[in-house]
């Protein structure tokens, strides 16, 4: 399963395992291959999410390539 780190305001890094990674309202959502909700962030809380390729990555060894970040716009 797509390990993700995400960017948390305020906090460390957080990583996740999940299918996929979504935005709803605002709001991030990670996303078991089955559909179920494994992780939410609330809208504002998150800034940044990357992919992070195979299940023991390190955050510190993650691509630069900005086409693989989702980043979360504070509607202030």
């Amino acid at each position: 399963m797509p390990v993700w780190t995400v960017q948390v305001a305020g906090v460390e890094d957080e990583i996740v395992e999940a299918g996929l990674v979504a935005t709803e309202g605002g709001a991030l959502v990670a996303l078991s291959e089955d559909g179920l909700m494994v992780r939410a962030w609330a809208p504002g809380q998150w800034r940044t999410v990357r992919y992070m390729c195979g299940a023991d990555a390190d955050p510190a060894d993650q691509a630069q390539d900005q086409d693989d970040a989702l980043v979360g716009l504070d509607r202030g």
